[in-house]
């Protein structure tokens, strides 16, 4: 399992910094956060998925780079990726879901 390391004392300064090297270079702020290793996989999956997608679907491709650059950043500053969070999110949704009466016809 990969553990992901945090910055400790995530200042002003250094979110900044990250967003700007996220900006210029995909999976830069897990670089800078010291995840060599999601960093350099957010960089080849960004440039894989632009070069597939920006010839024929140029939006798709734009919101799948941006998405992963987002991602980059959440999972730089926070420890938790996107999945997650929305892995999380939709099982709480479930329970809740499953909790409620069940309404019958009669």
């Amino acid at each position: 399992m990969n553990t992901t390391e945090t910055m400790d004392g995530n200042t002003t300064l250094a979110k900044t910094a990250m967003v700007a090297a996220e900006i210029l270079v995909p999976g830069a702020s897990n670089l800078v956060a010291g995840n060599v290793g999601t960093g350099v996989a957010t960089f080849v999956g960004t440039v894989a998925a632009v070069a597939v997608l920006a010839p024929t679907m140029p939006i798709l491709g734009a919101l799948a780079a941006i998405g992963l650059r987002i991602n980059s950043y959440k999972l730089a500053t926070t420890g938790t990726s996107l999945m997650s969070d929305a892995s999380s999110a939709l099982n709480a949704a479930n329970e809740k879901i499953n909790k409620s009466p069940s309404k019958t016809a009669g």
